[in-house]
């Protein structure tokens, strides 16, 4: 059986000295965190933490497979609704709400740890439109006075 390049992860703690730097060549294989999806739990070899191959990612400790929790995302990135999502990829609403939570979490702070110093000229902000309370050709100053109407988007 041909041994599996580990460069692609890193150690996870802290403590260590080669936290979260990929490719040093001290992580090894140390038994399974499932044998049967083929998920290694690794060991580092420099502070002796032991973590699965899916630690730090939004698929840890989930009995999913891969492909399920992709299609998950695939969906709610095309702006699919949750129940829809749940319905089209056979999985609970509250599972499509705990994936779309952990991947929302994941991009934020891979977000904030990867993108520094981008000055911002210009912002564009895409708009989605709907309609609560009344239009404004039926506001009038009594409902500006009084707070209802569509200037707060309140009825009456």
């Amino acid at each position: 059986m041909e041994e599996r390049d580990w460069s692609p992860f890193a150690c996870p703690n802290p403590a260590c000295p080669l936290v979260g730097q990929r490719g040093q060549g001290n992580l090894r294989p140390h038994g399974w965190s499932s044998k049967a999806r083929g998920l290694r739990c690794l060991r580092c070899t420099r502070c002796g933490t032991h973590f699965s191959e899916r630690a730090g990612t939004p698929l840890f400790r989930t009995q999913l497979p891969e492909a399920t929790v992709v299609q998950v995302a695939e969906h709610l990135a095309e702006g699919t609704g949750l129940r829809a999502t749940s319905r089209l990829c056979g999985v609970s609403y509250n599972t499509v709400l705990r994936l779309a939570k952990r991947a929302g979490d994941h991009a934020a702070a891979f977000h904030d740890a990867k993108v520094r110093h981008v000055p911002v000229n210009q912002v564009q902000a895409d708009e989605a439109w709907a309609f609560v309370g009344k239009k404004t050709s039926t506001v009038t100053p009594a409902n500006l006075r009084t707070g209802s109407g569509a200037a707060t988007g309140t009825t009456s």
